[in-house]
């Protein structure tokens, strides 16, 4: 007797049982909670990959970070008197710098620390010029002061905390908080002046102007206090520290070309 082969029901239920089990694997909460914590491990390792947000420091801490390499600076004629005094800063070893107008016809420069009048204090040379960008450079075999960080003024923004180090009327390492108050361009866009609300004053000239991180970001070098004028003070960006070698060098090919060249003093 033939008998008609029996209908495959037994193998068509396992088939779609286990298709419905795979889609509820795929939807299921032990499934999705893999997915997850896969997803949240993955996270982690990328944002452990990422550098630290830097804190910003106090003013104290700014001021401990930056004061040691901040000089006072004596210009001094043939006779050994002063004629004038302003701020440095140092920005490599033995190397500082200041602004021109600070070594106006000096024939010595005299570097201090010590706020006694009569300290011997350290020689210094000159070795760049940019008198135009009004940015000289010093140089002194005996300072041994750290070298500041060079900041961004691109990165600056109006409003930020800025800080000003220097020597304002003789007083020694004085510290002034301010903000960002705008950043001066000329018609081509450039960048001149970073302009603050942080007090500077004469002596001030050649001194620090830095950022919540202690970073240099300028220059101080001109205030303006009057009547109808309060509060308005302006660094020379910390960019020029930069550039300065290679327009040094420019000026002194250029000048070399017409005449022998000269330095804005006799200090060199």
């Amino acid at each position: 007797m033939n008998h008609a082969p029996a209908p495959r029901h037994g193998s068509a239920a396992r088939s779609s049982y286990r298709r419905w089990g795979a889609s509820i694997g795929r939807l299921s909460p032990s499934a999705g909670s893999r997915r997850a914590g896969g997803s949240l491990v993955a996270l982690a390792l990328v944002l452990a990959g990422l550098p630290a947000l830097a804190q910003p420091l106090t003013p104290a801490e700014v001021f401990a970070k930056v004061s040691p390499s901040l000089w006072k600076v004596i210009g001094l004629d043939a006779d050994g008197l002063a004629l004038g005094q302003g701020s440095a800063v140092v920005v490599a070893p033995q190397t500082l710098v200041t602004n021109c107008h600070v070594l106006a016809k000096a024939k010595r420069v005299l570097l201090r620390r010590n706020a006694a009048p009569d300290s011997p204090g350290v020689d210094a040379r000159l070795s760049a010029w940019d008198v135009q960008r009004d940015l000289c450079q010093l140089t002194a075999a005996a300072v041994e002061s750290p070298a500041v960080a060079l900041g961004r003024t691109e990165a600056l923004a109006i409003g930020q905390p800025a800080y000003a180090i220097g020597h304002p009327r003789g007083l020694d390492l004085t510290m002034s908080e301010g903000l960002v108050s705008s950043l001066r361009r000329n018609a081509a866009g450039q960048l001149l002046l970073v302009q603050t609300s942080a007090a500077i004053s004469g002596g001030s000239s050649g001194g620090g102007l830095f950022d919540d991180q202690g970073a240099l970001v300028g220059l101080t070098t001109i205030a303006s206090v009057s009547a109808t004028a309060q509060n308005l003070n302006f660094a020379i960006p910390a960019e020029w520290i930069r550039d300065l070698p290679r327009r040094h060098a420019a000026l002194r090919a250029a000048a070399s070309a017409s005449s022998p060249a000269s330095a804005p003093t006799g200090t060199r």
